[in-house]
């Protein structure tokens, strides 16, 4: 008796639930915004489901005052209801991200339709530009779900911070934390991640590009299958150097993978303040520029000191730049208010602090295996 009575229960609910065929909807896959004119323009990339064109994606553009009133006009332009349950990335120009995007952000996540890990992007074009262009490029078929695929397997090899929306809000809503996001651009036919760019809260105040973004990733997130290609001055390790390979004869070129990280952040002076940045890494040499007495202990040494400082010089070079745009990405205002007590801390006094922070800066370089190939 009650299985019977739960299989009419099912198939009265089944009738009160508003159904959606797939053909007669438009799937939002990308949306981009810039500002126009004192407007948002918006431009969002579409899909729509159909067995004989499995790439058919459209691109609708409209100017409103908001990012609802955006979604409205484009509904206009489109044949099929457009909805936003397969959003993949959200792109934001870069003259629009220096303003301020925290309240289209903020809309964006109280959308029920919209997935808390669809990512965000900065685009150096406008937003329209780069969805544009791919639009009109052979490599790319469908810019929201290359845009995805592009950014989770760069994320994955460890070449960059995670940028989805559930992360942006969470740095947005800390008190000593700023938000990170991928700089895209439209190069030789396809798009690209160029670096990144730092927020200072909701608005985009500078970038990084791709080599100093390794450093601010070891910071924030420890490394375990990463990669990165360090050059060192040729006179550190030249005693070490069986014949010269290299047309360049001032620097050494070191290819290193597998690599893994663990850092420590210590607050160590209040009143500076000044932080203690201790980190260990543990890597694979997978390719020298030079002839290098690799079966060498003594080398191997000198080769990974020499690593360490020139990894201490290029971190400490990015800590300063990011202090110097007023980015703090990777949340020193956090420990800072983790030792002086929440109630004393204020975000706005925490700025000027950060303007006059130090870091003590100590990177200790272990190199596992040379010369292994995959």
């Amino acid at each position: 008796m009650k299985k019977i009575l739960m299989i009419c229960l099912l198939v009265i609910l089944n009738g009160c639930v508003n159904q959606k065929p797939l053909e007669e909807l438009g799937l939002i896959t990308a949306v981009g915004y810039d500002n126009q004119d004192g407007m948002l323009k918006g431009s969002i990339i579409y899909y729509e489901f159909d067995p004989l064109h499995p790439n058919n994606t459209k691109m609708v553009t409209s100017l409103a005052h908001t990012s609802k009133g955006v979604r409205q006009k484009e509904n206009l332009a489109s044949s099929r209801r457009l909805v936003s349950g397969q959003l993949r990335v959200a792109i934001y120009g870069e003259e629009l991200a220096k303003s301020g995007i925290i309240s289209i952000i903020d809309t964006l996540s109280r959308d029920s339709e919209v997935g808390t890990m669809s990512y965000l992007a900065v685009s150096k074009p406008q937003a329209y530009d780069l969805l544009q262009l791919s639009q009109e490029s052979e490599d790319v078929t469908n810019a929201g779900t290359f845009l995805y695929d592009l950014i989770t397997q760069n994320v994955e090899a460890d070449s960059l911070l995670s940028p989805t929306l559930h992360e942006f809000m969470q740095c947005y809503y800390s008190e000593g934390r700023d938000p990170v996001l991928p700089l895209l651009n439209f190069k030789d036919g396809t798009i690209i991640i160029e670096g990144i760019s730092l927020f200072q809260e909701d608005r985009a105040v500078g970038q990084l590009d791709s080599s100093d973004s390794f450093y601010l990733k070891l910071l924030l997130d420890p490394f375990e299958a990463g990669s990165t290609e360090i050059i060192l001055p040729k006179e550190k390790v030249n005693e070490y150097i069986l014949t010269s390979n290299n047309k360049q004869k001032e620097s050494v070129y070191i290819s290193l993978d597998h690599l893994r990280s663990d850092t420590d952040i210590k607050l160590l002076d209040k009143q500076t303040p000044s932080f203690s940045i201790k980190i260990k890494v543990k890597s694979r040499m997978q390719e020298i520029s030079e002839n290098y007495d690799l079966g060498n202990p003594e080398a191997i040494k000198r080769m990974e000191e020499a690593i360490g400082k020139e990894m201490e010089r290029q971190l400490i070079q990015v800590l300063n730049k990011s202090k110097e745009m007023g980015a703090d990405p990777v949340g020193f205002g956090n420990y800072y208010r983790a030792k002086v007590g929440y109630d004393t801390f204020s975000k706005e006094e925490w700025k000027d602090h950060y303007q006059n922070a130090e870091f003590k800066v100590k990177i200790d370089v272990e190199i596992l295996r040379t010369g292994v190939m995959d």
